[in-house]
């Protein structure tokens, strides 16, 4: 199976969670296999690393225009 057929969905009604003792941030997932749930899993990121993915999104789901010449 090709990694393009593989991905992760947040699992919808299950927010993000956070761990104020750790600053653990947990976003649940479902992971799938083209349209078939394979399970679930928790995408587990340190405060940090959350801040960092969440500074890097905007840009991420910007549309990019191309420039036709």
């Amino acid at each position: 199976m090709s990694q393009a057929q593989i991905h992760a969905s947040t699992r919808r009604g299950e927010p993000p969670t956070v761990d104020h003792v750790t600053g653990e941030v947990r976003v649940p997932l479902a992971l799938y296999a083209l349209d078939d749930h394979q399970g679930d899993a928790e995408l587990v990121l340190s405060r940090a690393d959350a801040q960092r993915l969440l500074d890097a999104l905007p840009q991420a789901v910007r549309p990019r225009l191309e420039v036709v010449s």
